[in-house]
């Protein structure tokens, strides 16, 4: 786990450093979407699919769902430097046990090139545990990710590596355990 957060810190690091040469016209602001005539969201939508691979005795698995994300709306930073929220809705059903993953996850994304970026960041969820005969409970859950995003004039693909960990819950073995997992994710969107 150590070597996980310092992995993180490094990347989130060298990507503040690195961006310092970029420039753009952008400056610090507080509430852009109020007080920005100019602030434009650029919302994407996306299908999202890949792995989930948990901690405990579920099986690794499918994970599919769909991703709205935009700049974030609270502040911007100056320069090139990129804010946006992505909100997730997710789904995991193997071995007669679902999870239903609801995620927020706001990233730092720096550009690597015109059309390629790389974010990084932390995030929270709640997490459906549904197990069939057993008893279904949802948990609180932080994650921190980091991920690529290649654009194509509106088009957009790209890939997230996402750690998650939750509280722990007892669906119905009378056991408390917890749904920690890792998910490497797909996505193909479109930007308006």
């Amino acid at each position: 786990m150590k070597n996980i957060q310092k992995g993180l810190g490094a990347l989130l690091a060298s990507a503040i450093l690195s961006t310092s040469a970029f420039a753009a016209d952008r400056e610090f602001k507080v509430l852009p979407v109020f007080t920005d005539g100019n602030w434009c969201g650029q919302t994407e939508v996306a299908v999202v699919m890949g792995s989930t691979n948990f901690d405990n005795n579920l099986k690794t698995g499918v994970n599919y769902g769909v991703e709205l994300s935009f700049d974030c709306p609270v502040f911007t930073l100056p320069g090139d430097h990129i804010l946006r929220q992505q909100l997730s809705l997710s789904r995991y059903d193997k071995n007669n046990f679902e999870v239903t993953v609801i995620e927020m996850n706001p990233y730092y994304f720096f550009r690597l090139s015109k059309d390629l970026l790389l974010g990084v960041g932390p995030g929270i969820a709640g997490v459906h545990g549904d197990p069939e005969g057993g008893k279904d409970n949802w948990s609180f859950a932080y994650q921190a990710g980091a991920g690529l995003k290649y654009y194509m004039n509106n088009f957009l693909v790209g890939a997230d590596l996402r750690w998650q960990w939750t509280d722990e819950k007892d669906y119905g073995s009378g056991t408390k355990e917890d749904l920690d997992n890792m998910r490497v994710l797909l996505k193909a969107g479109y930007r308006f």
